[in-house]
Parts: C-alpha cells; structure tokens; sequence
C-alpha cells in the first residue's frame, strides 16, 4: 500500500496538478482516496488545483469518454455535470464536507436535480456521487426528486434500463442512509448473482472497477460478512 501511495503523488506540480491535466489528477486524487483515506499536503494542493478549474462557470473541461473513465465512480457526461460532481465528491471525501464553498456547490447541484434541468441519468449519477457523500445532502431534496424519478423509470423492472450507469448509481444509492433507497436496489439483488461472470468478475469492460463498485455497495448494504 505504501509503494502505491508513493507512486500515485509521484509527478505532482508545485501547482498541485499532475501533469496540468484535471483527468490525470482526478485519477490521482481518487487513487489517494482509496489507498491512504487521509489527506495531507499532497492532497490539499491537488483539491485547489482542480476546484478552480471545475467550478469555473461555463469554463469547466470537456467531458472524458468512457475508457478515460475507467476507474473512477463517474459516468461520461457534459464536462458541466460531470465535474463540479466530481471537484466536490472529492472534497467530501476528504473532510472539506462542512467549507461554505462546498456546501454552496452541493446546494447549486441539488437545485439541479430538484429544479427539472433536462438531464440524462449520467449526469444525474455523477450529481448524486457528490450529494450522496454528504451527511446532509444525503436527505436533501435533490436526492429525494432523483429517487423518485428512478422509481418512475424503473417501476415493476428487475432489470434496469440500459441508458442507466447501474454499476455507478447502485453504488451511489448503497451510501444514502434509509429504507427508500434500500428499497430500490432490493429487487435488484437477486440479479446481481446472475450477472456475475463465472470468474467472479462483473461487467464487459473495466470490469475489475465496476466489481469494486458493486461488492462495496453490497458492504455498504451491510449483506456481506465483516
């Protein structure tokens, strides 16, 4: 874990950035998150870096595609969805969950989901990754108007639409507190067991990822043994 560690701010700028590209840091910010949980310098340059580059109005990077994705809890969406989603995901994660810049950008995303903004359910998963973090925003009335659109679109199915990110939006619903999104993803369980490979994985591309997702969110859900 240490040689991961050591190897993921390997490159870093005295800017923050890696590389000056806001891919490669979230990539690198994200790796951080899962291999040392806390923050430190390296961390805390990075988060400036990339807040003022995604929460630029109308200014934020174009979107990546699917592959430039790869590991990282976000669908391909417009770069003005997808990245204040991803800037302040990131600073949940790693404790800037109460800075009133944070919980100014979490109100402007949960206006947008709440708001009826025409948005496809990519850009409402990456909306969700962010708000779904917070203690608040957990409860808040962005989550509570997606939740309903998601019973509405998926009403009586036990397989989900393909214009969905299952893997990212179970994930996304397993970290809200309560019985409403439980009750979501309970007709889906029995599937999940169906849909694996038989080697275990699940998913035909970044599929070692898309199994990271789902068996976390299945911890989360508290059906897998400690």
């Amino acid at each position: 874990m240490a040689r991961a560690v050591t190897a993921l701010r390997k490159g870093q700028r005295a800017d923050g950035s890696w590389g000056g590209s806001p891919l490669t840091t979230l990539h690198r910010l994200f790796g951080l998150h899962l291999a040392q949980r806390e923050p430190d310098p390296t961390v805390e340059r990075g988060l400036d870096w990339l807040w003022q580059r995604a929460m630029v109005s109308g200014g934020a990077p174009t979107s990546p595609t699917v592959r430039e994705l790869y590991g990282l809890p976000f669908a391909p969406s417009r770069g003005g969805a997808l990245w204040p989603a991803a800037a302040l995901f990131l600073a949940c994660i790693f404790g800037r969950e109460q800075e009133p810049k944070v919980i100014e950008g979490l109100r402007h995303l949960e206006d947008r989901l709440a708001g009826g903004d025409a948005l496809g359910w990519a850009a409402r998963s990456n909306l969700l990754r962010a708000l779904a973090v917070h203690p608040k925003f957990c409860r808040g009335r962005g989550v509570r108007t997606l939740l309903e659109q998601l019973l509405e679109d998926t009403a009586g199915q036990e397989v989900w639409p393909r214009s969905l990110p299952f893997h990212h939006i179970l994930n996304a619903l397993a970290h809200i507190p309560g019985r409403r999104a439980f009750g979501l993803l309970r007709p889906l369980l029995p599937g999940l067991a169906e849909a694996q490979a038989r080697d275990g994985w699940w998913g035909r591309t970044d599929r070692e990822f898309k199994s990271f997702l789902l068996v976390h969110a299945l911890k989360n859900l508290g059906l897998l043994p400690r």
